[in-house]
């Protein structure tokens, strides 16, 4: 048996001492590999372990002038030693990695192309860089005893990249991989990744600031384990640990005829202190549940890197009296404890939100005002960066052409559309016009103005701004249904996490996801969770939160055994769906029945092929037919082994051009009509329903949430891990106020994945796989492939009592 590669990570820095900046970098690989043991290295225990370990190189260890080799060659050695993984400090972990490392005894990643074309490497006819930032392999791999011979050759070479770095590392695979010409197989193999599984960034999209740009990040991680982020701390020193404004921005200037604004043009110049700007809150107050906002929206004021500024809050509530409570927005204010933030009381409700809008621009002091609206997210560098524009550009008012638009409730994510968004105005106070007395959309006949009358800078920076989607905006629903259809970019599923993971490092996403509870509800449209009845029968969401989803192609597919009498039934409860039947294929195998469950469904097909897209039914007998319950822990192996064998024949067989496979058990009692739009509605890869039995109780334990603790090795039978009914897992009736929960395991009652998935690959495991087969198979599967499954546990289905 080859030897595995362990599952530990190694890590360095000088001290015990991390910089805060790479803290969250290092915390990566602890939270997304929870299996792996972590070991960090001071440059005093390096010291040790090559003195104990290995005194023949003590002379070139303390021979290297630059301290950057001495952790070169320490990689080297302990990966020799002890095996495993070794990353650097400025990368960043973006899924669990134990799917890189199977089947695999030595792994290094390729830099980006674009590095092959710098100036050392064309000097020196390289037409790859294999980088050293990341490594892992298996104890005492022969690739590293090659590779310190060629090291302690080349200690002499002034230049880190030849005497211990990425061109010694190239250089050496090439002459090990030349001495090894048709042997470099299975213990002594090297594997080489290609830049999109660990380097997906230049240098120069981390130096320019380009990584900022969401839309760019989403792309180039698509494929990616991991992020290398080229600090370059050994040479570069604090300047690759600085934030910096990306180097290009696309800005588009309208009504170039308008004379240039003096202040914009004067602040442009200046050198003295920078102008004032004055972030404008109109706001009911704490109301309603949104004092949580209002602190969001105050916190990103105080986190923004402008040094001059003010935050005005205009306030018509009345203030609360004679119960001895401190009003919400007086007890915010007061908490905030900053001179740079007003609470302006207006007298009196009943003006309209322009009224308001221009009461709050009378109370500035600013040069400039900013609009601030009290329920959004802002970028730290929100002021900074469109005052730059501004004033580069010598305009009067500078506006996002395009930004963020989230769904916490619906957990969707979405770059806008094109437009002037009017709400992240930032403007002049001189040049600006009075808002109408509107008590909605009262910005948009201003911005208008603006345009016509004055010069008005439109930039293109989603990241600045994200507008919250939370059920009491000002406009309506199907008002940001809209903005949903018509966005630039949409990101639902596994790409809506990784998005939020990467927005958070700047934004509170946690925050408002913790807090979202004590928002208004988002309304019916949003609602995936509605309260279920006694029987366990979820109620029906309204068409109108489905309806989008129901065009999309969906292949249904259902292996059946002894379905007879269950099949009318089925068929009953599938005319019911609300989907389009005309997007809808069918497909059965039918194996091992006894009771005419093949003719019941061959009679019936020609009539399901006038109502459905497509229909197929398959047949293969396994000769299974075991003595007792199907259920009992001695035939398990068995019967999921062929079971997984079936579901992935059935799926050779039938998928087609579908979008989505919905995988439906044929015994199912109860579902609503809009199971499958809930499901698509979810936006996620893979995601499944709560099983539960006719009493309420749930019925499918296999789809469940690990206990931190896993799983326990005394509970192998057979090969896959079967524990006692709840012990060390959580099912669905564990999360009844969840309205989406990530699993470790499905089960196949109702199991909607993503076709391309299978098309990648995705199957059902008729094998022991991280110990588990068929459905949880899969899911162990997804893991590896860095997909998450999902469970909803407020959508019930109901499935026969056994």
């Amino acid at each position: 048996m080859d030897p595995v590669i362990p599952h530990v990570i190694h890590q360095t820095w000088k001290s015990q001492t991390v910089p805060s900046e790479f803290q969250a970098f290092q915390r990566s690989w602890i939270d997304h590999n929870p299996g792996f043991a972590y070991r960090f290295w001071t440059d005093d225990d390096i010291e040790r372990f090559v003195e104990d370990e290995h005194p023949a190189l003590l002379p070139v260890f303390r021979g290297y002038a630059d301290p950057i080799s001495r952790v070169d060659l320490a990689r080297y050695l302990i990966l020799r030693r002890f095996g495993g993984v070794y990353a650097d400090l400025d990368f960043e972990c973006l899924r669990p990695i134990d799917g890189l490392l199977e089947r695999r005894s030595f792994l290094v990643g390729l830099e980006p192309e674009e590095h092959d074309g710098l100036a050392k490497a064309v000097e020196r006819g390289l037409s790859r860089i294999l980088c050293p930032s990341f490594l892992a392999s298996v104890p005492g791999h022969p690739f590293w005893d090659h590779l310190l011979d060629r090291l302690v050759e080349a200690r002499h070479c002034p230049d880190v990249l030849d005497a211990t770095g990425p061109f010694l590392l190239t250089r050496a695979l090439a002459s090990y991989e030349a001495s090894h010409a048709g042997g470099n197989e299975g213990a002594a193999a090297v594997t080489v990744l290609p830049p999109g599984q660990l380097y997906p960034v230049t240098k120069d999209d981390c130096w320019s600031g380009r990584l900022f740009d969401l839309v760019f990040w989403e792309q180039a991680t698509r494929d990616a384990y991991a992020i290398h982020y080229w600090q370059g701390t050994w040479f570069r020193g604090d300047a690759g640990r600085t934030p910096r404004l990306p180097d290009r921005v696309t800005a588009v200037v309208t009504n170039d005829t308008a004379a240039l604004p003096a202040a914009s043009t004067g602040a442009a110049g200046r050198t003295g202190d920078p102008p004032l700007i004055s972030c404008l809150m109109v706001t009911k107050g704490g109301d309603g549940g949104r004092t949580d906002l209002l602190s969001l929206a105050i916190g990103s004021f105080t986190r923004q890197s402008w040094p001059n500024k003010e935050l005005v809050i205009v306030c018509d509530a009345v203030v609360r009296d004679g119960d001895g409570a401190e009003d919400p927005l007086d007890a915010l204010v007061r908490a905030a404890g900053r001179e740079d933030i007003r609470l302006v009381r207006v007298a009196g409700p009943g003006r309209t939100l322009g009224e308001l809008r221009n009461i709050a621009v009378d109370s500035a002091n600013g040069v400039y005002v900013c609009q601030w609206d009290d329920d959004d997210l802002y970028d730290p560098l929100r002021l900074e960066v469109q005052h730059m524009v501004l004033a580069r550009t010598g305009a009067h008012a500078c506006l996002l052409g395009r930004w963020l638009i989230w769904w916490p409730g619906l957990q969707k994510l979405a770059v806008s559309r094109e437009r002037y968004w009017e709400g992240s105005l930032l403007c002049e106070k001189a040049a600006m016009p009075r808002y109408p007395h509107l008590r909605r959309g009262e910005d948009t006949p201003l911005v208008e103005r603006l345009r016509q009358t004055m010069r008005v800078v439109c930039l293109d920076m989603p990241r600045l701004y994200t507008y919250v989607v939370h059920g009491a905006n000002t406009f309506a629903t199907d008002h940001f249904d809209e903005h949903w259809q018509t966005a630039a970019c949409r990101f639902t599923g596994d790409r809506y996490e990784a998005l939020l993971r990467e927005m958070a490092k700047r934004l509170p996403i946690d925050d408002v996801r913790r807090h979202g509870r004590a928002m208004a509800r988002p309304g019916p449209a949003s609602d995936s969770h509605p309260p279920s009845d006694r029987t366990g029968r979820a109620p029906a969401v309204p068409a109108s939160s489905t309806g989008a989803f129901r065009k999309a192609k969906v292949l249904v597919l259902t292996p059946v055994k002894d379905a007879r009498s269950h099949l009318p039934r089925y068929m009953r409860l599938l005319d019911r769906l609300d989907h389009d039947p005309g997007c809808l294929s069918l497909g059965f195998l039918e194996s091992d029945s006894v009771d005419g469950t093949h003719p019941w469904l061959a009679e019936r097909v020609p009539a399901l092929r006038d109502r459905y897209r497509r229909v197929t039914l398959l047949r293969r007998d396994y000769g299974f037919h075991p003595e007792g319950p199907r259920w009992l822990p001695a035939v398990q192996r068995t019967r999921r082994e062929i079971l997984a064998r079936s579901r992935n024949r059935l799926l050779q067989g039938a998928l087609d051009d579908e979008d989505w496979v919905l995988w439906l058990d044929v015994d199912l009692v109860h579902y609503p009509p809009d199971l499958l739009g809930r499901l698509l509605a979810a936006g996620r890869d893979i995601v499944t329903p709560h099983c539960v039995l006719p009493s309420g109780s749930s019925f499918d334990l296999n789809s469940f949430a690990l206990e931190p603790d896993g799983e326990r090795p005394d509970h192998m039978i057979d090969g896959l891990f079967q524990p006692p009914r709840g012990v060390g897992r959580r099912y669905l009736d564990s999360f009844p106020d969840d309205s989406a929960v990530p699993l470790d395991g499905v089960g196949g009652t109702a199991l909607l994945v993503r076709a391309d998935l299978h098309r990648e690959g995705l199957c059902f495991p008729p094998y022991s796989h991280r110990g588990y087969i068929e459905t949880e198979g899969l899911a162990a599967m997804a893991k590896d492939m860095g997909v998450t499954c999902w469970g909803l546990p407020g959508v019930k289905i109901v499935h026969a009592d056994r």
